[in-house]
């Protein structure tokens, strides 16, 4: 009774048309845009004209490896934005469950899942951290611990109001990890919704590093290419 109760609240509507009745109709299902197997295998992005991937030399040396489900365009966009500024937390089981569709194509082990954090200001006013969110459904996909505190963020200018170069510079030990324990000597994998120049989840890594994280990856809901 709940929830029809919700549902005539807030009625159902296909995140990628806007079709009633479903949060993804089976139209939009099949055109997701899912990453394709050309991108390079370590931060996600497409390969120049002779191989070489621009977006490996943005990324930090302790970061190992970037996965995303999707291309951040069409349907999926909709739904990262949708999650993040539009109090889309209901579109958050779908989104999980479509990021564990891709984890059985190809498995991850990690042994701790980190959400990428929110400062206290955006979480107080955004009442959810998005990525924690997502990365409670892929703890459960992978029998996984998640460590839901273990990284801090100071209050910086939001990343997508910068350019590509000042995101990296915006981050500088802006993302500390206060408790070590829980990651020394783990394999641990960052989750988020999307990963767009790789400094957020380049700074994730260096803070998990330097408290002795021993391998390092990060997995994306959509990456921005």
């Amino acid at each position: 009774m709940f929830r029809r109760f919700l549902d005539t609240l807030f009625p159902l509507k296909c995140v990628g048309c806007g079709i009633r009745g479903t949060l993804l109709c089976a139209d939009c299902r099949r055109d997701l845009p899912y990453l394709p197997d050309g991108v390079c295998q370590r931060c996600a992005s497409n390969r120049g004209a002779r191989g070489v991937c621009r977006g490996c030399r943005q990324l930090s040396p302790t970061l190992s490896s970037i996965r995303a489900a999707f291309v951040y365009e069409g349907a999926a966009r909709n739904a990262v934005l949708t999650l993040k500024f539009r109090s889309g937390r209901y579109l958050a089981p779908l989104m999980g469950e479509l990021l564990g569709e891709v984890i059985a194509t190809r498995p991850l082990e990690a042994d701790v899942i980190v959400p990428v954090p929110l400062t206290r200001h955006r979480l107080r006013s955004r009442g959810f951290n998005q990525a924690t969110l997502l990365a409670e459904h892929v703890a459960a996909t992978l029998n996984a611990t998640i460590a839901s505190e273990v990284l801090s963020r100071q209050e910086r200018p939001a990343q997508q109001t910068l350019g590509r170069h000042e995101r990296l510079i915006n981050l500088e030990r802006a993302i500390t990890c206060p408790q070590p324990d829980e990651v020394l000597g783990r394999r641990v994998l960052i989750v988020d919704d999307v990963v767009t120049t790789g400094a957020t989840a380049s700074a994730c890594a260096d803070a998990l590093a330097e408290a002795g994280a021993r391998r390092i990856s990060v997995l994306a809901f959509a990456r921005d290419l």
